[in-house]
């Protein structure tokens, strides 16, 4: 028999990404979970991000972040830039990862050693509660020349992709 518990969001699964704000000369990474697809025609992504994190004014400000798309060998970076604040470290330096130009963003920098990013101009914010939701378009893809298949699609690596369920991080099973 079910039972009606209180509700809250952490039961459901959702990607890993390590969202990147600020400029070229003073980077900062931040990772998020909460983050979906919101339109299809324009392409546009969303994410929700706690006003008191350093990252928030970044994104704000600029009107801008990318999303880079971790795999699994990238999980200690997951965990750090998950841990760590950019108001008190350069998590670019910690990492020995390098922010690159992201065109057509103006400031927010792409990790040049991902392979899968995002560029993104946020179109609204809204204020929802503990968090702030930035509904962006993605206006750049940038992936490395072998993951482009014929279709002229980025190939995500599903096998390599991480998620954040119940306060955790988890590699899924590739099932056929």
């Amino acid at each position: 028999m079910k039972i009606q518990i209180p509700p809250y969001v952490h039961q459901f699964p959702a990607p890993a990404l390590l969202i990147g704000c600020g400029t070229i000369e003073s980077p900062n990474l931040i990772t998020c979970s909460w983050f979906g697809t919101v339109c299809s025609e324009p392409p546009m992504v969303s994410v929700s991000i706690r006003e008191s994190r350093f990252s928030y004014p970044l994104v704000k400000e600029s009107g801008e972040f990318t999303v880079n798309i971790p795999r699994i060998a990238d999980l200690d970076a997951v965990i750090h830039c998950g841990t760590k604040s950019g108001r008190d470290t350069d998590k670019f330096d910690d990492l020995k990862i390098t922010p690159v130009a992201c065109h057509p963003l103006k400031s927010a920098p792409m990790i040049e050693e991902f392979l899968l990013v995002l560029g993104c101009q946020v179109k609204q914010d809204i204020k929802l509660g503990s968090h702030s939701i930035f509904i962006a378009e993605i206006v750049s893809i940038h992936c490395e020349e072998d993951l482009v298949k014929p279709n002229g699609k980025a190939d995500p690596f599903p096998e390599e992709q991480i998620v954040y369920l119940d306060k955790r991080f988890w590699i899924p099973k590739l099932m056929k």
